[in-house]
Formats: C-alpha cells, sequence, structure tokens
C-alpha cells in the first residue's frame, strides 16, 4: 500500500538498469492494463498475470459497480525472494507484483496459486480508494488528475484528499476488506479461514492482553510488539468479519463503497451505514471476540492442556528453526524481540541463559533467518539479506565469527546432509522453487529438482543417516502434503517421493526428524490450533503430541520422551520443555470465519472462475519495449502559495510523470504582486527533471513556502542550473555505498546559495560538488528511526568565482549503538572540513554554522541539529571559519507509545525525548582558532498522524551555546513538520 515503497522500488531497483543496457523494460498492454516487466526467464508467467488480473477485475466491476479512472500499471518484477505486492492510486492506478513464492511460516499465508491471490488482494486496494463519487471526479478534473501529495508542496496534501477520500484511511480498514475479500474470492482460501488469526486473538484472551481501540492500533498497536505492522491485518480482518457475521455483507459493501451517497471520510461512513460510531461497533466487536474465544479455550481444555516448562523467562519474539546441541545441553535458534537487534541465540536448557554468538542483520519478521547447524565442524550457516536476493554466511560458534560465502544463493530453507556436510535447500528464482545443494566448500550450487510454477517446496529436512529428505510440497489448491525424497534418487536426477500424509488445508510446518530418524516431529493446524504432531516413517502412522490452548511451533526433538517447542504468547515465541507422549484425544474448535460463511453463504458466488476459463483471444493486446522518456503524461495542476522575502506570492505547480515515477517533469510559477518588490525579482520559476538516476533543477527567483515560516530561508534573488547524477554502488541493507555528483551555476545573487545570512562575495559562480555515502545502520522492532551502526559522508567540492577557484573538503561520521534500556541509542557525531584557498574573508571559502534549522512549519528532517551546518544555541550563520572540527553526543530515549491520545482523524502516535550536547571548533587559513563553542540542548518530538497517512512532527527544542569567555546564548524552537 505504501506509496513510498514502490516508488522506491521504481527508482533503486529498476534504478539499476541504465537505458541501453540489454535488460529492457517490456510492455503487455491490454485496454485496462499496463503489464511492465524485466524481459527474463519469468516471463513466461506475463499471460497468466495478465489472465489473472482481467479475472479479478471483471468480479469487482460487478460487485463494486466499478469503473476505473484509467488502467492499471503492472510492474512485474523477481527482485526478492519472498512474493509480496503493493497498490498505488495516486496520480494512477499501479500495482507491485513481485513473482516469488510466499513465505509460510506459521502458516500467515496460505499455500495458493500467487497470482490470482495477488490480484484479488491488491484490485482491492484500487477500488477501495479509485472508486468516485461525482464530488471526486469534479476535483480530479480541475486539478489534473489525483494530486500526489508533497512535502515541498503542502497545498498538495489539501487537494490530495479532495480528489482521492478513501486512500486517507487507516490500515486495518484497507487491509481488513482486502483480506476478506480474497478470502472468499478464492473460495474460503485465506486469512478469514486462517488458523493463524485464530490463534491470535484466542491467545490475546488467554494472556489476558489489551485489545487496542482504533487510534490505538495505529499509534502503538502497529509499532510495539514484535508483529509490528501485520496487526494491521490481524484487526482489520478481524472486525470486518465480525461485521458480516452480524450485519451481513450488504452493509460491509455500503461501508465501503465510495458513490454520490457516500460520506468522504470512512468513519462518517460508518456512520451512516451501520447507525452507530466506529468506536460503540469496536467495543462490541472486543465483548463478543473475548466471549467466544473463553468459549473455545474452555472446548479445547475438556482434554487435559499441554503443561511445558518454559525455559526462558521472556519470550523471545519471532523465531527461526532451532536446533538442539546434546553434547552442551544448549539450543541454537535466531530471535527478534522488540527493543533489541535481531542475533544468534544459545539458550542453555538447564539455566534459561542467553548467550549472543551472532548479529543477524536483515531479519525476517517471523521466521528472522534460515539457519543449518553441522554438528562435525560446530558451524552454523545462515542467510544474509534476507528480504532481498539472499546470501549464504558462515558463523563459527566459538568466537561469533561471520563470513559470507556466496554473496548471491537466492535460497533458504537450509538443512545440512550429516553424511557429507553438504547444504541443501530451496532456491527462489523466476516465480518457482528448485531444490538445491551446495556442496563443501559452499563455492557452488547444483540444482537438483526444479518443480512446476505450480507446486512450492519448503521445510526440509535431512534424517540423520543421510537417506531421506523430508519437505512439505504446497499445491495451487490451498492443500499441503509432507512428502520424503530418497536422497540418492535425487542426486540421479530422479524426482519421485512419497506422500507420508495429507494436511490438506489445514497446513503442514517444520517437520523435523528425531535423532533415530525414526519419526518426523511438526505442527499443524489440523485441529483447528497449531499443535505438534508425529508422524511415523516410513508409513505415515499420525499421532497428536499436544493439546495447546494457544499454539506451539517449531518442534525440535530432544529424546524419546520429550521435545522442544515454541508456545505462541502475546509476546512472542516462548521456548518450552514437552513431553513427547502421544495424547488420546483432542479437540477441534470453530473458526470466526466458519460463523461468517454460515451467515452468509452468498460469498460462494463470490468465488471466481478458473483463470483458464479468461479469454484473452478477444482482448486486444500490444507489446512493445516500454520507455520511460516517451511515457511522460499530466499528473496535476494546482494552485500553491510561495514565500519570497517575507512576502505571499500565488502561483501554479504543474506535474507530469510516467507510470513508474522513473521520468518526471515539474514546473511552479507564482507571481509577487508588490510595487515596492523590484520588477524582475515579482516572478518565480523553478523546474525540476527527474530520469532514472540524473535530476536537473533550475530556478529564477527561488520562492519556498516554507520562508513564510523561518527562520531558514531558502529563497533566493537570481537564477541557478545545477544537474545531479546519483548511483548506487551497493544496495543491500544494511549497508548501501552510493555516490552523487553535481554541478551547475547561480547568477544574480544576493546571498551565498546555502548560508542565507551571508552576502555573496560575487554575483556568479560555478559549482561542482562530489558526495561519497557509506551507511550501515540497523534498528531494533519497535524504534522509530536507526539505532545502531554508521553513517559516513565525504565531500570535495569546489566554487569557481570571480576567476578564482574555492576548493573544500570535508566530512561527517555518526556512530551509535544500541544501549541496554529498550529503544535507547546513544551516538556520535562529527564533522571536520577545510578551505584550500589562502583568501580567508572571501565567503566561498568559509564555512558557517548556528541554530537548529528549523522552521515553524517544515518539512525536511526533523533532526536537523545533526546536520553539518547547525549548532543549537547560535545564531543561523553565526559561527564562520575557513577549517572546522566539530562533534556532538546525542541520547536518543525510548519513545513513549500513547494508546488512546487524539481522534480517528487526527492523533499522536508517539513521544521523543532527544538529549544533545558538544563543541564546535573553527579555525583561519593559519589554522589559528577564530572560535571555540559549546552547546547543550534537547528536542521533544511528537509524531502526529492526520487522516491516517498524513504524518507530521511537532518538535519543541531548546539549547544554550556558549565561549570559554562566558558569552553565551539561548535558542528555542517549535517546529511542524509536514509530511
Amino acid at each position: 500500500m505504501s506509496i513510498k515503497k514502490i516508488i522506491l522500488t521504481g527508482f533503486l531497483v529498476l534504478g539499476f538498469l541504465l537505458p541501453g543496457k540489454a535488460q529492457k523494460l517490456q510492455s503487455y498492454e491490454t485496454p485496462t492494463q499496463k503489464l511492465i516487466y524485466i524481459q527474463n526467464s519469468a516471463s513466461y508467467l506475463v499471460p497468466h498475470t495478465a489472465r489473472s488480473f482481467e479475472n479479478a477485475m471483471q468480479f469487482h466491476r460487478r460487485l463494486w459497480n466499478y469503473t476505473p479512472s484509467e488502467s492499471t500499471a503492472i510492474l512485474f518484477n523477481d527482485f526478492t525472494d519472498y512474493g509480496n505486492g503493493g497498490t498505488m492510486v495516486i496520480p494512477w492506478n499501479m500495482l507491485n507484483i513481485s513473482v516469488a513464492p510466499f513465505d509460510h511460516s506459521f502458516g500467515v499465508i496460505p499455500s495458493t496459486e500467487r497470482m490470482q491471490w495477488l490480484m484479488e488482494h491488491e484490485l482491492t486496494h484500487q477500488v477501495m480508494c479509485d472508486q468516485a463519487a461525482r464530488q471526486d471526479v469534479f476535483y480530479r478534473k480541475i486539478l489534473g488528475g489525483k494530486v500526489l501529495p508533497q512535502a515541498e508542496m503542502p497545498l498538495s496534501m489539501l487537494y490530495s484528499y479532495l480528489t482521492t477520500p478513501r486512500w486517507y484511511s487507516p490500515r486495518w480498514y484497507h487491509e481488513g476488506i482486502a483480506v476478506f475479500m480474497e478470502t472468499w474470492m478464492s473460495g474460503g482460501i485465506g486469512r478469514v479461514l486462517g488458523g493463524y488469526d485464530e490463534m491470535v486473538f484466542r491467545t490475546m484472551v488467554h494472556d489476558s492482553a489489551y485489545f487496542y481501540r482504533p487510534v490505538g492500533l495505529q499509534s502503538e498497536g502497529t509499532t510495539i510488539d514484535f508483529q509490528v505492522g501485520v496487526n494491521a491485518y490481524l484487526y482489520g480482518t478481524r472486525f470486518i468479519s465480525y461485521l458480516t457475521k452480524n450485519y451481513g455483507t450488504e452493509k460491509l459493501l455500503d461501508f465501503y463503497r465510495r458513490d454520490s451517497k457516500s460520506k468522504r471520510f470512512f468513519s462518517r461512513q460508518f456512520k451512516s451505514v451501520y447507525n452507530a460510531s466506529l468506536s460503540e461497533k469496536w467495543e462490541s466487536w472486543i465483548a463478543e471476540e473475548k466471549a467466544n474465544q473463553q468459549t473455545i479455550l474452555k472446548r479445547i481444555a475438556e482434554h487435559p492442556v499441554s503443561q511445558g516448562r518454559a525455559i526462558t523467562q521472556n519470550p523471545l519474539g519471532s523465531t527461526g528453526k532451532a536446533y538442539y546441541n546434546a553434547e552442551k545441553n544448549l539450543l541454537y535458534v535466531p530471535v527478534n524481540y522488540p527493543g533489541k537487534l535481531a542475533y544468534i541465540a544459545a539458550i542453555d536448557l538447564a539455566t534459561g541463559a542467553m548467550h549472543k554468538i551472532a548479529p543477524v542483520v536483515s531479519p525476517k519478521l517471523y521466521s528472522v533467518t534460515s539457519m543449518a547447524w553441522d554438528k562435525s565442524s560446530g558451524n552454523l550457516f545462515i542467510n544474509n539479506k534476507n528480504n532481498d536476493w539472499r546470501g549464504l554466511e558462515r558463523i563459527t560458534i566459538s568466537t561469533g565469527k561471520r563470513k559470507q560465502l556466496i554473496r548471491f544463493t537466492r535460497t533458504g530453507d537450509m538443512v545440512i546432509n550429516p553424511v557429507d556436510q553438504s547444504i541443501w535447500g530451496i532456491q527462489t528464482t523466476n516465480g518457482r522453487t528448485a531444490l538445491v545443494r551446495i556442496p563443501e566448500p559452499y563455492n557452488k550450487i547444483e540444482t537438483l529438482y526444479t518443480l512446476e510454477y505450480t507446486l512450492t517446496l519448503f521445510n526440509l529436512d535431512i534424517s540423520p543417516d543421510g537417506k531421506y529428505l523430508s519437505a512439505t510440497l504446497a499445491e495451487v489448491d490451498g492443500m499441503e502434503k509432507l512428502v520424503l525424497f530418497n536422497l540418492s534418487e535425487l542426486l540421479k536426477g530422479q524426482h519421485n517421493y512419497t506422500v507420508l500424509f495429507d494436511f490438506e488445508d489445514k497446513g503442514c510446518s517444520d517437520f523435523v526428524f528425531d535423532a533415530e530418524g525414526k519419526y518426523l516431529y511438526g505442527t499443524s493446524y489440523y485441529t483447528g490450533v497449531s499443535n505438534v504432531f508425529r508422524i511415523r516413517v516410513p508409513d505415515g502412522d499420525f499421532q497428536c503430541i499436544t493439546n495447546a490452548l494457544t499454539g506451539y511451533f517449531r518442534p525440535v526433538p530432544v529424546n524419546n520422551d520429550s521435545l522442544i517447542a515454541f508456545r505462541y504468547t502475546t509476546g512472542g515465541m516462548m521456548p518450552e520443555l514437552l513431553s513427547a507422549v502421544p495424547l488420546e484425544n483432542v479437540n477441534d474448535i470453530k473458526w470466526l470465519g466458519q460463523d461468517v460463511y454460515e451467515a452468509n453463504q452468498e460469498v460462494v458466488n463470490w468465488v471466481l472462475p478458473p483463470v483458464s476459463h479468461v479469454n484473452m483471444d478477444s482482448v486486444t493486446f500490444k507489446e512493445s519495449t516500454y520507455h520511460p522518456f516517451t511515457q511522460l503524461k499530466l499528473a496535476s495542476v494546482y494552485p500553491i502559495l510561495e514565500g519570497y522575502k517575507n512576502l505571499v506570492g500565488w502561483g501554479y505547480h504543474i506535474h507530469f510523470m510516467d507510470r513508474l515515477a522513473i521520468h518526471s517533469l515539474q514546473l511552479s510559477a507564482s507571481w509577487s504582486p508588490y510595487s515596492f518588490l523590484p520588477e524582475n525579482e515579482r516572478l518565480h520559476l523553478a523546474l525540476k527533471w527527474n530520469f532514472w538516476k540524473w535530476s536537473v533543477l533550475a530556478t529564477w527567483n527561488k520562492a519556498n513556502f516554507y520562508d513564510l515560516f523561518g527562520p531558514t530561508k531558502v529563497s533566493r534573488k537570481g537564477y541557478s542550473l545545477i544537474a545531479s547524477y546519483h548511483n548506487y554502488i551497493r544496495f543491500h541493507k544494511p549497508l548501501t555505498i552510493d555516490y552523487k555528483i553535481s554541478g551547475g551555476m547561480y547568477g544574480g545573487l544576493e546571498r551565498m546559495p546555502g548560508y542565507q545570512n551571508i552576502t555573496a562575495s560575487s554575483s556568479e559562480l560555478y559549482l561542482l560538488m562530489g558526495n561519497l555515502h557509506i551507511s550501515h545502520l540497523r534498528k531494533s522492532l519497535g524504534a522509530v528511526e536507526p539505532e545502531q551502526g554508521f553513517d559516513w559522508n565525504v565531500y570535495v567540492s569546489g566554487i569557481y568565482a570571480s576567476n578564482n577557484l574555492y576548493p573544500q573538503l570535508f566530512t561527517s561520521l555518526d556512530a551509535g549503538v544500541l544501549l541496554p534500556l529498550r529503544n535507547t541509542s546513544f551516538w556520535l557525531r562529527n564533522a571536520a572540513g577545510v578551505s584550500l584557498h589562502n583568501d580567508a574573508g572571501n565567503s566561498f571559502n568559509n564555512y558557517y554554522f548556528g541554530g537548529f534549522g528549523n522552521n515553524f512549519i517544515d518539512y525536511q528532517a526533523i533532526g536537523r541539529y545533526r546536520n553539518i551546518e547547525s549548532f543549537p544555541g547560535l545564531e543561523i550563520n553565526e559561527a564562520a571559519g575557513n577549517h572546522f572540527i566539530k562533534t556532538m553526543g546525542e541520547l536518543n530515549l525510548r519513545p513513549l507509545y500513547f494508546k488512546e491520545a487524539g481522534f480517528i482523524w487526527l492523533y499522536v502516535t508517539y513521544a521523543r525525548l532527544s538529549l544533545l550536547g558538544g563543541g564546535l571548533y573553527t579555525m583561519h587559513n593559519n589554522w589559528q582558532n577564530t572560535g571555540i563553542y559549546y552547546n547543550a540542548g534537547a528536542q521533544l518530538d511528537f509524531d502526529i498522524v492526520l487522516f491516517s497517512l498524513l504524518k507530521s512532527t511537532l518538535s519543541l527544542g531548546a539549547a544554550r551555546a556558549w565561549r570559554p569567555d562566558h558569552s553565551s546564548g539561548n535558542e528555542f524552537m517549535i517546529s511542524l513538520k509536514l509530511l
């Protein structure tokens, strides 16, 4: 759903493909869709994806009486190892579709045909936001389209709401209906009828956990626990299911429908349909949920409930596959919980003590990372870049030393063959899964079995004697089977397998062999609850091992009598030692989705026909190369206000874009109608052009809206033309390396381009600058910004003015560490610079410092006190020098999240206090000091959300600066940052 994420995909991922390279963007276009992709081995899915789109779109048109505002662009890609989708409708309808198989951890996402399922879900988002009432259509016509909100143009936020009001609704609202539709359009295969969602709310009742209300869900509820943003899906789906169960599908459709009779804001529409406020019905849902789950818990407890011994004091958040070291009585497991950076832990089963072996620098949400343990060498093998194209690392347990073995394997579900120490895993590429082998010395990948697109393989394990490989085999109809391969046959190219047990659509997860290879232990929602089951090899005899009130996952056999499993709690996974003796009886339970179906059996009519029934022969289509340079079209045009020398100007902003936001052109023109202003300063123009990695900015009497709310001013008399090139050398988070080269000219200057209070030594200048940026930043769950790592910039610049060249070299290095206190970090932010010309008094040969830098209303970063030129407590540009050294210590305290601070349409999510203090040393060209300054201060930030998506920050700051001669200054700052 995120605009930023989808545009980031277009710029950073597609941006690596320069025009003219061998791989070009291709386009498959029909009257309703423009599917854009890279010609590669995944191209075979393009026709199927196009049919899946048509299949879902035809249904949505009928159900919602929906007419799209334009055709839908589909960015079809294989840029990650796990399938996902995203939707945007501003300024145009666009879907981002990743072809890789889904992550099936804990059975959160069902096993189903991916392209059709994604189209069902993502097109629901499009319909909810693109469908328009008459007044929406009116505003779209006069403003040139659906307006993309831009922080630099704050009035665009208002225009965006007027043209696309339902986009500005909370995430639970969007995801709730999308999950609901995806389930019934797939014939009941989806999260409305999913065991994981049911378990989450049953556990909340069991643990007496707090149920978030609508405001608190969007503030604290989607940030503070180990599932972070997933709560929007969970709560939204549950509430929408409750509404449908009790009030029917027609009211639900009326609630989400946008037509001339509907209300613009979603909560007003809710009250109009249900004759009660959203808060009232939300409370009714919570009461009913608690009562129903109490009944279910009592039903489960009719038979003895499994009682395990907790191994650790606290839950571990998300966990990956675990291994038991019997010799040392240790459990190796990847963990990721709020307030701590993800890592591989060694847990002492006797004491529960946890030891950090090594970090996991790019964890996945549910499974953290894929990990395999080689008993013979004592090494662990894990994935890095878990949210990208994965690579392979080896970790020495005794030292924690990490070594990258293969940069890109795209392989997970790893397991060691104990006979030859080879790594076996599942590789994801071109929309298919393949069983692969990585033999010692772990520098090459052997593909053994590539499955058809309709099949997915995951959850591997190998028997202790190295003869058999077990796996979960998922089919497109949602069915999952536990299967057994013979390794020797696989190595001969034979792909036959034995089905040990067919779990149908109840999930089959994390089955592993016991020490003797006699049984496989794993989990399934076979009874409606995720319990541990034991299956005998090779005859498939099936026995239940646990009777959980909440749910168990990732079992690890210890001996014939006991095993370790992870019990789901509201704080994450709790490792417990359990009996491995089979149970006689376990009750099954009923899910809320079953009640929804029984009360609304018309949802049977929502099931889509097979994709093969879609007749594309009668559809006109065109295949061609997609050239972003030729694809510009008008996105919007709207009135603006700008500030120039404390005066208000009126004008218009025109925005052109291509469908993928690769190519854009923006033009702003405004007029300051004041007779006392020189005539040649009344017109203000700005042209901004972006294409791939290139950008050009041209201005005439540059104006800026935020200059109306000083003290920082960026408007300037004169003209400028700046061209830039920005590229990434490496973009695999957390490590990124990029560079930027800029050059241009300024003319007619009164003030320095970067220093508002400094008179320019020449009215004309030419500028060339290069910047190298290296960043390795990490943050834990619940963080609001990076908490650990470093960020390093090196700049080289040269200004040519009045027949002189003024070169400068400066750098900044920020380094931070996460402290033991949750989400609390300490940073040292350092900078230094030299000027290489001998004219000490020339403004082009000096650096200038001072101030927080924030305006009363602003759009730039809230932490501008971190900028090189900032120094809170001094006036802006007060300190100057040809050379400088600057340092600052910063303590960022844990954010305080609010459960209920505001209203449905305006609320505060958190407050965070930062304490700062530092020093500045400036020097002349002869290295004699010109000034020594110290400061100390604080900044308090309140994160504010308007209309669910328009995030703002209210900042309050205070600082005192002083010199050794005891002269001092105070500064107080208040600023509201928009977007």
